[in-house]
């Protein structure tokens, strides 16, 4: 798949960015802070790694699926700049840790294979936007990262890094004097990091020593395009306070995937889906 080439795009936004801060020098810079709690459901899941577990017959020599799937309490920080139709918007989200397990039952085991695992997620965005059709709607690009990270009591790590552009854009309608709300709707080019450490002795050795053909680690990259939409309802509480209630979802399928080692049999894919419920509090000075 093509990407947007980053030196473009990062040209783009200081491009822009210098938009925002020279055009206009009768309007002053404001700055909006909030804070929000949001609950996410996410899953994770990596398609099976066929033959990964060569000579061992175990589960047909397939290394199975992996799914994480949980749901996170996160907490987030974040600030907006405007300035004459202009926005500048930074945000910051961490989870608490989540669990969930993983089972394989096999003929061969005396007993199915149980790993629990415990995990969190962390985000990160800065977005340069502008106001458009009278303030009504907006228009913007951005830069988002995103981590994932698992440990199972059985001996397996897995940490998937994503990081790419995003451009998007909203619109709002004001409900009578009571708030506004929004539908938003964005496209992501992402780049995803796999790390995956499987130590268990069971997977280390199959059967017998030396049993297994190829490295079960992995250390593999790949990319993804993707959509991401939500709606919004905001109003104010007081006259320095307002709040908003939002619901969105994004989905990710990452394809073209390649592992630092070429004997590594991977997944031939991975996929993210986050279906998010938020309420942020904004502070007007």
């Amino acid at each position: 798949m093509k990407h947007i080439p980053y030196f473009t795009a990062s040209l783009l936004m200081a491009t822009s960015l210098f938009a925002v801060f020279e055009s206009a020098q009768a309007s002053d810079i404001s700055f909006t802070p909030r804070a929000s709690i949001s609950l996410t459901s996410y899953k994770f899941s990596q398609t099976a790694r066929v033959g990964a577990l060569a000579n061992t017959g175990i589960n047909g020599n397939d290394f199975p699926e992996i799914t994480f799937e949980v749901t996170f309490k996160t907490l987030g920080l974040g600030g907006t700049f405007f300035k004459d139709g202009y926005y500048l918007d930074l945000s910051a989200q961490k989870s608490a840790d989540e669990e969930d397990s993983f089972t394989l039952d096999d003929p061969l085991f005396s007993q199915p294979f149980v790993e629990n695992f415990k995990g969190d997620r962390q985000d990160t965005a800065i977005t340069l936007g502008k106001k458009i059709l009278d303030n009504k709607g907006t228009v913007y690009i951005g830069y988002k990262t995103g981590k994932s990270e698992a440990s199972g009591d059985q001996g397996q790590h897995l940490s998937f890094k994503e990081k790419g552009f995003f451009v998007g854009a909203n619109y709002g309608w004001a409900v009578s004097n009571s708030g506004k709300l929004s539908v938003n709707i964005a496209f992501a080019n992402l780049n995803g990091d796999l790390t995956e450490d499987v130590t268990n002795p069971l997977f280390a050795t199959g059967t017998g020593p030396n049993d297994i053909v190829a490295p079960l680690d992995i250390n593999a990259t790949s990319d993804a395009q993707g959509l991401s939409y939500g709606v919004s309802w905001a109003s104010r509480l007081s006259s320095n306070l307002s709040y908003s209630v939002s619901i969105d979802a994004k989905k990710y399928t990452f394809d073209n995937v390649k592992d630092s080692n070429p004997a590594t049999i991977t997944s031939k894919e991975f996929e993210e889906q986050l279906l998010s419920a938020m309420l942020s509090i904004y502070f007007q000075f």
